[in-house]
């Protein structure tokens, strides 16, 4: 993974990459666990960086949405 990482701080700020980031902390009924890298991604250009990265490593990922907060 640490090859990953090390590409995806080519274009990706270190603050949005986490190791090990428990993905109950992520989803709707706090189950879920640790994600070996996850990437909070700021815009489509990211998006598709990591993607790229993905599909050139053959490494399998899962994408999430996070919920809009309604008032």
């Amino acid at each position: 993974m640490q090859d990953i990482y090390d590409l995806l701080l080519n274009k990706i700020d270190k603050f949005q990459i986490s190791e090990n980031e428990l993905m109950s902390k992520h989803t709707t009924f706090k189950i879920g666990g640790p994600a070996d890298l996850f990437v909070k991604t700021n815009s489509i250009d990211e998006l598709k960086y990591i993607l790229e990265i993905a599909k050139e490593s053959n490494t399998p990922i899962t994408i999430i949405r996070e919920p809009e907060v309604i008032y």
